[in-house]
């Protein structure tokens, strides 16, 4: 069959309809939600607290971190330290909360853009999720980071080296973006036309594509401390809460969905990917690790490749979804309540 992808899909569009879209969701972005959200409680976006707090101090690790290596500047993030660095000492001429709506607006509008390229506006609503209101207006640097790959994702580069080098500028942000990255290229090499490996069955190919997303689970669960202590990262002893079964339980029904249907999923690239982080997502349940940030920044790409899929899967997965997206914001709401 041949590969689907969003230059040969049906829900493929033109550059400029994405202008009315892309503009309704600046304006959405714009909208105070971490203050509307909040409000009622006394509680707070941790990350957004721990960057303000770090730039209002004058806290920087490039006071006292010496960049050495190459490696160091993916394990020690220098691309965003030095943005905090420019804003602490007045050489980016901008407020903090001005930095981190630029940042919000970025994410929201690249990743509505990837549901617009997939379901039209029809899509666009689905981008209100508790996953992604966390990441895009308190995880700022993951965000900041994963939007770059978004944006390389919409553009497609024509030469492979600028869209390389993007990402690994992407994760001089964030160290997480090496793994997506490797799962990018992963995929692009188990694709049915074009890829190294097409002339490998398909299902070698999907026991490869699952295959490696268990490994990552399980080098970024269990795995994780010692694997950033031999590298030197700074973040060898940070401890994540884990995720319980109940609440990823629509995760797990994906995964279930797409592997039955394996054939079809894995026609197209996002299908690849989306089962590749599935896997991920699915060990670590099981090892007690933390996968919500894996699964905000995957996120577009799942919901498009739940719009891939043929009707008799999509609309059921649909519905299931919209159910699921409905608990985790009368979870979330009930949580920030206390």
């Amino acid at each position: 069959m041949r590969e689907v992808n969003q230059y040969n899909s049906p829900k493929y569009r033109s550059g400029k309809s994405y202008i009315i879209p892309a503009l309704i969701m600046v304006m959405i972005s714009l909208i105070p939600w971490s203050d509307i959200l909040l409000s009622a409680t006394n509680k707070m976006l941790w990350d957004r607290e721990i960057y303000a707090q770090k730039i209002i101090t004058g806290d920087s690790v490039l006071n006292y971190f010496e960049y050495d290596t190459l490696s160091s500047y993916f394990t020690a993030e220098y691309t965003w330290e030095f943005l905090i660095k420019m804003i602490q000492d007045g050489v980016i001429p901008i407020d903090h909360t001005l930095f981190f709506q630029i940042i919000s607006t970025i994410w929201v509008v690249s990743a509505a853009m990837i549901l617009y390229r997939h379901g039209g506006y029809f899509c666009l609503p689905l981008i209100a999720n508790p996953l992604v209101f966390d990441l895009a207006y308190s995880q700022l640097r993951s965000a900041l980071a994963v939007s770059i790959l978004y944006i390389v994702y919409l553009l497609r580069p024509k030469s492979n080296l600028i869209a390389i080098a993007l990402c690994l500028f992407a994760a001089t942000i964030h160290t997480s973006m090496l793994i997506f990255l490797a799962i990018y290229v992963l995929c692009s090499i188990t694709a049915d036309e074009g890829g190294k490996l097409s002339g490998w069955s398909k299902e070698v190919r999907l026991a490869l594509v699952v295959g490696v997303g268990l490994a990552i689970g399980l080098m970024i669960g269990p795995l994780r401390g010692s694997i950033l202590t031999f590298v030197g990262d700074r973040r060898a002893e940070y401890a994540d809460a884990s995720s319980g079964l109940l609440y990823m339980s629509f995760w797990v029904i994906l995964f279930a969905i797409f592997l039955q249907n394996y054939r079809e999923t894995f026609r197209s690239l996002e299908g690849r990917f989306t089962l590749c982080v599935l896997a991920l997502v699915f060990v670590n349940i099981f090892t007690s690790f933390y996968s919500l940030r894996f699964l905000a920044m995957f996120y577009p790409f799942a919901i498009a490749a739940i719009m891939m899929t043929r009707p008799a899967v999509r609309i059921p997965t649909l519905v299931i979804f919209l159910m699921y997206m409905a608990a985790q914001w009368y979870y979330y709401l009930n949580t920030l309540n206390g």
